[in-house]
């Protein structure tokens, strides 16, 4: 039964990666502007002073257009970066139009940074989160290292909301889940804002 599910989630990645792979910059610009736009009009996002926000590889939204509306907004936002010290936890950096990035070993953007550009997870108001599918009940599927579901395990208890980000053919019928994954509340697409019971 494991093995099943297992290759089944493997599945819709490999569907989904190809899929994404395929948009033209042109789609994949206007996905990013038209989610950018509703994102900055969502209230919990338009009021919220500290946000982390990924940046885009593997074929996801670009989340760039939103990052620059969030800085003229005068909002703190603050990058992903994979803790070196303690395998599969994230920290946040804080990410200005003067930060230097560089390429991680999975190919992905994080920003060079000093101590004090680190902030507590609990100090974050929002979580942009990345991922490959969704269902209908929020039910989230990730590139598998599990880095988010780790960092998003108490967010309820943090206050800190995660929202996702992806394009409308992400959602699938249903994602067979695990008992380490975590659902999203909120999910954007450039069509629309869902909402989840979770």
């Amino acid at each position: 039964m494991l093995s099943k599910i297992l290759k089944h989630r493997k599945n819709i990645r490999q569907y989904m990666r190809y899929m994404r792979q395929s948009l033209t910059v042109k789609q994949q610009y206007n996905a990013s502007i038209q989610i950018s736009h509703l994102a900055c009009n969502y209230t919990l996002i338009r009021k919220a002073k500290n946000i982390a926000v990924f940046l885009p590889f593997d074929g996801e939204i670009n989340t760039y257009p939103f990052i620059l509306k969030l800085w003229l907004n005068n909002q703190k936002v603050f990058l992903p970066i994979i803790n070196s010290v303690h395998n599969k936890t994230l920290l946040f950096a804080h990410f200005t139009s003067k930060s230097i990035l560089y390429c991680n070993q999975y190919k992905i953007f994080e920003p060079y940074f000093h101590t004090q550009d680190i902030i507590s997870t609990s100090d974050l108001d929002v979580i942009i989160v990345p991922l490959v599918a969704f269902d209908k009940t929020g039910a989230r599927l990730g590139m598998g290292g599990g880095f988010y579901d780790i960092c998003l395990k108490d967010w309820r208890k943090k206050n800190i909301l995660p929202v996702g980000f992806a394009y409308n053919f992400q959602l699938v019928h249903n994602i067979p889940k695990q008992y380490w994954d975590i659902s999203l509340p909120v999910i954007l697409t450039p069509d629309q804002i869902s909402f989840f019971g979770s």
